[in-house]
């Protein structure tokens, strides 16, 4: 929206995502232009996300309702609720959870959330 600010997101996860922010669009932007940054410095740092088909195993086998981790353009809307630590991507905190410990900052314990 502005030119500093730029990125990129799948029209099918924009419409999924605004959809789950209720379109409080300018807060969405605003925050995907936070998780480019985010996943920019991980991936300097050589952090690769899982694939979706991982995570669709990993939720299969641990019939998982939840993702915890990752960033919330890489957040696949097959899970019931996504976040990571304090920040509820959608959905609800409830029901077994796969998470992403990579995804996780240093400041986060193992539930996610922060110390």
């Amino acid at each position: 929206m502005e030119p500093h600010r730029g990125w990129t997101i799948a029209s099918s996860s924009w419409d999924f995502l605004r959809k789950r922010w209720l379109y409080r669009e300018q807060e969405l932007i605003t925050y995907i232009q936070e998780e480019t940054k985010r996943t920019q410095e991980n991936e300097e740092a050589g952090y690769r996300s899982p694939t979706w088909s991982v995570l669709r195993a990993l939720q299969k086998i641990n019939k998982a309702k939840r993702l915890e981790g990752e960033v919330v353009m890489s957040g696949p809307p097959f899970f019931q609720s996504a976040g990571r630590g304090d920040l509820k991507f959608w959905g609800e905190d409830d029901g077994p959870t796969v998470v992403v410990w990579e995804s996780l900052s240093e400041s986060q314990d193992s539930s996610g959330r922060k110390r």
